[in-house]
């Protein structure tokens, strides 16, 4: 019965958007057995269809209790096991989707919301970014961050990103657009976009699948090149997780401490150099911290506010 349930559910997490027959069809699902709620919050947090992020640090589990209508069904779902929740997140079942919207990330917190055309945005932290769905258009202002865009096929209304010196096009595509500082990086992993630089006068490129474009404030052209392993890799943190190939210490340390409040701190210049391989949960700073202790004989320290990494002394040369 339990496998059956947990398929039905997946059935479900898979369909999106939902008619309103559909709609009505879920609810009396939902009713017929006190696990189908719990299941499909599951599958939906398995396939990341996931709201919004509401706190740095996972805490535990809470369901709230079923409402009635199906736009008010809600359920709050946390935990360090969770891979799909790098971050205590809220799933909103049947999320009714505004035409535009202005969002905003702090530290540790990963949204993934659907967006009233179909579309879905998977907004890192400390993100800010402004949604408006016209009928003519759709248009995202990005401030500051990154943001991964599953498009939603729309010939009539064009999808456009505005990331301040450089801009993006699409339909029915997956791509990511990062904007640090004065510098912009975009990257596709799904289908073509068109970018171009917001001071050019028609300069207009194609990105495939796999591809990536580095702006720069300068005004010079964009550093373009195909790296597909590379632009996963990145894009790792929309399932909680850190995927390295090679980056060093210091480089996987200042991604940790974006996501979590005990942060890490490297006290030996020559172990933050040291290159690493692996796949690490966001959320969990201090399973990081054993893994060096383990691979690279580092003396790990933890406080309350600090994991402090530093070279063994007592290791055998």
């Amino acid at each position: 019965m339990r496998d059956a349930i947990e398929t039905q559910a997946a059935r479900w997490a898979l369909r999106h958007p939902l008619s309103p027959d559909e709609r009505v069809a879920l609810d009396a699902w939902l009713a017929e057995h006190p696990r189908h709620a719990g299941a499909l919050l599951r599958a939906q947090a398995a396939l990341s269809s996931i709201d919004r992020a509401i706190a740095p640090e996972p805490v535990g589990v809470v369901e709230e209790p079923a409402a009635p209508a199906w736009r008010s069904r809600r359920w709050v779902l946390a935990g360090a096991g969770s891979i799909a929740a790098a971050a205590a997140v809220t799933a909103v079942i049947g999320l009714r989707a505004t035409s535009a919207d202005h969002v905003a990330t702090g530290p540790g917190e990963i949204r993934r919301m659907p967006l009233a055309d179909g579309s879905i945005a998977a907004i890192d932290a400390e993100s800010e970014l402004r949604i408006a769905l016209a009928k003519d258009a759709r248009r995202i202002d990005l401030a500051r961050g990154q943001v991964w865009f599953q498009v939603a096929k729309d010939r009539q209304r064009p999808f456009i990103v505005d990331a301040g010196i450089a801009k993006v096009q699409a339909v029915g595509t997956a791509f990511s657009v990062t904007r640090m500082g004065d510098d912009v990086r975009i990257a596709v992993t799904e289908g073509r976009v068109a970018i171009w630089a917001s001071n050019a006068s028609g300069a207009v490129s194609i990105l495939e699948a796999g591809e990536f474009a580095a702006f720069r404030s300068d005004g010079t052209a964009p550093v373009t090149g195909s790296a597909p392993s590379a632009i996963e890799r990145s894009l790792a943190w929309r399932e909680g997780e850190i995927a390295l190939e090679g980056e060093t210490l210091d480089e996987a340390v200042a991604a940790f401490n974006r996501y979590n409040r005990q942060q890490l701190v490297v006290r030996d210049p020559a172990l933050g150099r040291e290159r690493l391989v692996g796949l690490f949960q966001l959320n969990n700073p201090a399973g990081f911290a054993r893994t060096l202790e383990a691979t690279l004989d580092a003396e790990v320290t933890v406080t309350a506010k600090e994991i402090s990494l530093s070279r063994n002394k007592n290791a055998t040369k």
